[in-house]
């Protein structure tokens, strides 16, 4: 059984710096693969048999987790009974014995008094905790429950379509992840000049409803009167859509500058029809507000270009052009096209998973900030048990064979 870590040469910026993750599901994970990706020691601590989502959508044909694996690459999983006083002490031991650069940890753990910010502080005075909640006001939400509050829901998709559209990607728990490593890494600078330590609670809505407003969606509607409104596929506030080609497919067009614009009006061979919708609207299509005002008519001018075209004529031409484009593709298109974003990516490399197998796997996407070498595999849930509590807390193989057998501890299974 190999163990998930990278090797200590390899570690990256945040060498030395070691994180309890005791959270589930998207946002605490992934932003704390983040910072496993650029070194740090991320031990991963579940209850026995696993958390909630071990055994989460997509699964192989054995029912293992890829959405787990995905999510915990690089890091070192550690499996205790949460609910018994015994493991808990554990758990407050390895807090303890952390080091300088430990004593941090982040959860989404609710109503579990002996994981508060104050009970463990007892153990560890410059404790740093990031607790990511769904609400503010601690009532729980998901990344669908958020979303379906904000308005996105209601501007997504076809712009005759009355139903809320949920999208697929679960945008708030990653923005969420983000913030929360981003937090990891703001309190340990400050802790490293005062010695302090700090709790940091970042909320799913908070995220979600910050996000809307940096974005301009809450001043739209206080200073204009109005709200964005259902557009399909059309990008908001200059020229963008997409066209069908001869063979059918779809290709996503983004006419962002004017130099955009001209390019793909020469391309087009539409500048006489142009001009002349320019002189009859008495509108310069130059500028980018009249060319998102005049969309519809624009796209119906440039359509008959692309319909006459095959898909490879058109990504040449476009291409040449310099106007911005890309593919509609499948996800199955995206993992098998040798052209597709993925295929053609530097971050990618096949790696052995325990327990599952092999499959594409991408390194961190911070260039020159991720250690050099293949992206590390997941490990199987509780394979670093044993070695955790034996390197950071000194115990032998008698004590973890009792530890073992009385069911305080487990490991190697996925």
């Amino acid at each position: 059984m190999t163990d998930s870590t990278p090797d200590h040469h390899e570690r990256g910026l945040l060498d030395g710096l070691q994180i309890l993750d005791l959270s589930t599901y998207v946002a605490g994970p992934s932003g704390t693969m983040g910072l496993a990706q650029l070194g740090a020691e991320v031990i991963r601590i579940d209850p026995i048999g696993g958390a909630t989502d071990v055994h989460r959508l997509p699964v192989d044909a054995d029912g293992h987790s890829l959405y787990w694996a995905g999510l915990n690459k690089g890091k070192r999983s550690v499996e205790i009974d949460l609910r018994s006083t015994e493991g808990r002490e554990l758990v407050r031991s390895l807090l303890r014995a952390s080091g300088p650069d430990g004593g941090i940890v982040l959860t989404n753990a609710v109503g579990q008094s002996w994981l508060s910010y104050d009970r463990l502080a007892e153990v560890r005075p410059d404790l740093i905790m990031v607790h990511i909640a769904g609400r503010p006001d601690g009532k729980p939400a998901v990344d669908y429950t958020v979303n379906c509050e904000v308005g996105l829901p209601y501007l997504t998709g076809p712009s005759d379509f009355l139903r809320p559209v949920n999208h697929v990607l679960p945008a708030w728990d990653l923005l969420t992840g983000m913030h929360a490593a981003t937090a990891i890494l703001a309190a340990d600078r400050h802790r490293s000049r005062t010695g302090q330590g700090r709790f940091i609670r970042v909320a799913l809505a908070d995220v979600a409803v910050a996000t809307m407003a940096h974005l301009g969606f809450v001043a739209d509607v206080v200073v204009n009167g109005r709200g964005r409104l259902r557009d399909g596929n059309y990008l908001y506030g200059s020229f963008g859509c997409d066209f069908r080609t001869a063979e059918g497919d779809r290709v996503m067009v983004v006419a962002l500058t004017e130099r955009h614009w001209r390019n793909l009006v020469e391309l087009t061979g539409a500048a006489e029809a142009i001009s002349a919708l320019e002189r009859s609207l008495g509108v310069d299509l130059s500028d980018e507000e009249a060319r998102f005002r005049y969309r519809e008519v624009l796209a119906g001018l440039l359509a008959p270009w692309f319909e006459g075209h095959s898909t490879e004529e058109i990504h040449h031409g476009l291409d040449k052009s310099q106007v911005l484009w890309g593919r509609y593709r499948t996800v199955e298109e995206l993992v098998r096209d040798p052209d597709s974003l993925m295929m053609t990516s530097q971050l990618f490399e096949t790696v052995e998973h325990p327990g599952i197998g092999s499959f594409p796997t991408p390194l961190g996407v911070l260039q020159g900030a991720v250690p050099a070498g293949s992206p590390p595999s997941a490990p199987l849930l509780g394979q670093d048990t044993e070695a955790v509590l034996s390197e950071l807390l000194g115990l032998d193989a008698a004590t973890l064979a009792g530890l073992r057998a009385r069911g305080v501890i487990g490991g190697g299974s996925r």
